[in-house]
C-alpha cells in the first residue's frame, strides 16, 4: 500500500520548531543585552522589559498598532527571504517598496471606479513597480557581471530620489494644509478597509499572512523552489543539470520585487492614505525586514514572527519612554544587538562551510 503523502498543514506543524528556534534565541539574547544596558544606565531592567512587552502586546490597541507596523516589515522580510534563501543576495527591498508605495498612491488617486477595483488596480500597480525595478537590477547584474548586492543597494538611493523628485514637482498635493509637506494627494476611494473600525489594523495584514503561506509553499514544497535554490547557490551546477539559472534568477527577483512593491502599496493605501516623501526609509521597514529574514534563516514563518517582534519593539519602546522615562533608543540598541548576533552566525556558518570544503578536498586528494 502506497504511503500517504503528508499535506501542507502537516509540513507547517512539523517545521514550526525549525522556524521558531533561531528567532527565539536571537530575541532572548537581544533582550538580555538590552536589560544589561538599562541596568548599567541606572534603570530597572525587569520593569523596562515588562513595559516593553506590555507596550507592544499588552492591550488590544497595542497589538493592533504592532501588527499595523509589522505589515510592511513582513512584506520586506518575505522579499528578502525569497531572494537570500534562493542564493541571490538582494538589498533592493527599500527602493522597490518606495516605488511601490509611490506608484500605488498615484494610481489610487488617478483611477476611478468601484472601490474594490481601485484597490486591486493600485496594489497591482505597486507590485508592477517593484517587479520592474527589481528586473533592472537583475539585468545589470547579469549583463555586466556586477555583484547583485552592490547593484541593488545603490539603486535604493536612485529610487528614493526619483520618488522624491516626482512627489515634489509633479504630484504634490495642491490642497495640503502644510504647504511645505512633500506628499501626494490624499487617497479616498482606494483605501484598504480596516479589520476593526476603532483600530489602525487594515486588510494589508491579511494579505501579508496569505503571502507568508504562499512563499512558504513555493520555497519548501515546489520544484521551482528547489530549482531556485540550486540556481542561486551554484549556477553552473544548475545549468549542467538542465535548470536555466538566468531565467530562474529573473523569476525569483521578479517575485521578490512584487512582494516589496506590494508592501509599499499596502502602507500607502492602508496606513498613510498617500505617499509621503521619506515614509519608507524613515520608518526603517526595509532594514527591519532584512533583519527579520536573517534572524529566521530566511524561513517565511520565522520572518512573520520576527517581523511582529521587531514591530512590537518599536511600539513598546514608545510606551516605556512615555511611562517610565526610558529612552526609546533602547529598542534600536536591541535591534542592533540582534543584527550583530545574526551577522556573527552567518560568518561562523560561512567559515565552517569553507573549512568542510577544504577538508573534503584534502581527503579526496589523499
Amino acid at each position: 500500500m502506497e504511503a500517504k503523502k503528508p499535506n501542507f498543514i502537516y509540513y507547517i506543524q512539523k517545521n514550526l520548531f525549525e522556524s521558531l528556534k533561531l528567532p527565539f534565541i536571537s530575541i532572548t539574547l537581544g533582550l538580555i543585552v538590552g536589560g544589561i544596558i538599562i541596568a548599567l544606565s541606572g534603570g530597572n531592567p525587569f520593569a523596562a522589559i515588562k513595559g516593553l512587552i506590555i507596550g507592544g502586546f499588552g492591550t488590544k490597541h497595542a497589538i493592533t498598532a504592532t501588527l499595523t507596523r509589522a505589515t510592511p516589515i513582513i512584506f520586506a522580510g518575505l522579499s528578502a527571504a525569497l531572494a537570500w534563501g534562493s542564493g541571490y543576495p538582494s538589498m533592493g527591498v527599500s527602493g522597490q517598496m518606495i516605488l511601490g508605495a509611490f506608484t500605488a498612491a498615484i494610481a489610487a488617486v488617478s483611477f476611478t471606479g468601484p472601490k474594490i477595483l481601485v484597490i486591486v488596480v493600485s496594489l497591482s500597480a505597486g507590485m508592477l513597480a517593484g517587479i520592474i525595478y527589481s528586473l533592472i537590477a537583475a539585468y545589470i547584474s547579469a549583463k555586466f557581471e556586477v555583484y547583485l548586492l552592490i547593484v541593488t543597494l545603490m539603486m535604493n538611493y536612485i529610487a528614493e530620489n526619483i520618488a522624491s523628485y516626482l512627489t515634489t514637482y509633479d504630484f504634490r498635493d495642491p490642497l495640503a494644509a502644510d504647504r511645505l509637506a512633500v506628499q501626494t494627494q490624499k487617497i479616498t476611494d482606494g483605501v484598504l478597509p480596516r479589520i476593526m473600525p476603532k483600530y489602525t489594523l487594515h486588510y494589508g495584514f491579511i494579505i501579508a499572512v496569505v503571502c507568508t503561506l504562499l512563499v512558504l509553499f513555493m520555497m519548501k514544497r515546489t520544484s521551482f523552489g528547489y530549482k531556485a535554490k540550486m540556481s542561486g547557490l551554484n549556477p553552473r551546477f544548475a545549468d549542467y543539470g538542465g535548470i536555466n539559472s538566468l531565467k530562474t534568477m529573473y523569476l525569483i527577483l521578479m517575485i521578490s520585487g512584487a512582494l516589496a512593491g506590494l508592501g509599499g502599496a499596502c502602507e500607502s493605501l492602508g496606513t498613510r492614505f498617500r505617499y509621503i516623501d521619506g515614509m519608507i526609509t524613515s520608518a526603517g521597514y526595509a532594514w527591519s525586514g532584512i533583519i527579520a529574514s536573517l534572524m529566521s534563516s530566511n524561513h517565511p514563518i520565522g520572518v512573520f514572527i520576527s517581523s511582529v517582534f521587531l514591530a512590537g519593539l518599536t511600539t513598546g519602546g514608545a510606551s516605556i519612554e512615555l511611562r517610565q522615562g526610558i529612552p526609546s533608543e533602547i529598542t534600536a540598541i536591541i535591534q542592533g544587538v540582534l543584527t550583530m548576533f545574526v551577522t556573527a552566525k552567518l560568518v561562523i556558518d560561512l567559515r565552517i562551510g569553507r573549512f568542510r570544503t577544504k577538508k573534503e578536498g584534502g581527503t579526496d586528494a589523499i
